[in-house]
């Protein structure tokens, strides 16, 4: 029990953490608009996201590895097994979408706009990035799901 309470404990920190980042960040954001400075297109405020979504990451990374640390063998075990039969699997069906995308016909296909209504080369990428991590998430779980299946 003392296993869980530690790494309760350091989730909600590390939450905390992501929080205190996230108001930081919208301080800077802030200044910088009362400043005059147009948040939408400021290099200072793309390197306040990438400064919040760097920490957000670390502190992402940080709890895992404590999470995974404190689990047993077994479920250690599933979530590796998982991770790699799922997640590739859900990469190899993205990885046909990527070559779909790449034929000259995959042209006339609208994807409509994710982010602002921007269809710029970066948003797309964006969304094809999203799309891959999801298909990626939809396998690992399948995958863990029919790892305990199997050992119930």
């Amino acid at each position: 029990m003392a296993g869980k309470r530690k790494i309760i404990t350091q989730s909600v920190i590390a939450f905390g953490l992501v929080v205190l980042a996230a108001f930081v960040m919208g301080g800077v954001l802030g200044y910088l608009e009362a400043r005059g400075d147009d948040v939408t297109s400021s290099p200072a405020a793309l390197w306040a996201a990438g400064g919040f979504a760097v920490v957000t990451m670390l502190i992402s990374l940080w709890v895992g590895f404590k999470w995974m640390s404190s689990i047993d063998e077994a479920a250690q075990e599933a979530h590796k097994w998982a991770w790699f039969w799922g997640g590739s699997g859900g990469m190899a069906v993205g990885g046909v979408l990527v070559i779909m995308a790449s034929l000259p016909q995959a042209a006339a296909i609208s994807i409509p706009a994710w982010y602002s209504e921007r269809t710029d080369p970066a948003a797309y990428a964006a969304t094809g990035a999203f799309a891959m991590l999801i298909l990626m998430l939809i396998g690992y779980g399948l995958a863990w799901a029919w790892w305990w299946w199997a050992r119930r």
